[in-house]
């Protein structure tokens, strides 16, 4: 037995499920059917169909920047390369640096050093000699050879 609907039934039924009848609720499925030539309900059936339209297009349509799983776990992987600890670099620099500082006030505060062999070096200092400039000292002071590395040469 079927109930009687009353348009604002009908329309809210239309709103709530669409227009497909098969998601109508059963009992007042045939008598909704019955009802398709009141002008309201026609009208809400229309409207429910152009939204269904537009909803099962959207559900259709790819998305945009969709990740494709299988395809990116068909790719051949790669093993990832081992990282190197990064914490050795800060301290090999600051052991450069007191070698660095720690050699160079030794040769810097010593007037002279004893090389093998007996042969004495003197240390020039930038200040020993003003009328030189600053940059040639340096070069001199590193590319002068010893008297040993006279000797190999």
């Amino acid at each position: 037995m079927t109930a009687a609907l009353s348009s604002e039934t009908a329309l809210e039924i239309i709103a709530s499920h669409g227009a497909d009848p098969a998601r109508w609720p059963a009992d007042v499925r045939v008598t909704l059917l019955d009802m398709v030539d009141d002008a309201a309900v026609a009208a809400a059936l229309a409207d429910a169909r152009a939204l269904d339209a537009l909803l099962a297009d959207w559900a259709d349509a790819p998305a945009e920047g969709a990740i494709d799983v299988a395809a990116i776990t068909a790719l051949p992987q790669q093993g990832m390369a081992p990282r190197r600890a990064a914490g050795w670099r800060p301290a090999l620099l600051a052991a450069s640096l007191a070698l660095v500082v720690a050699v160079g006030g030794w040769l810097g505060l010593s007037g002279s050093m004893n090389v093998a062999g007996g042969a004495r070096v003197a240390a020039v200092s930038p200040s020993a000699e003003p009328a030189v400039g600053e940059a040639d000292v340096a070069f001199a002071y590193v590319f002068t050879p010893t008297a040993a590395e006279e000797d190999l040469i």
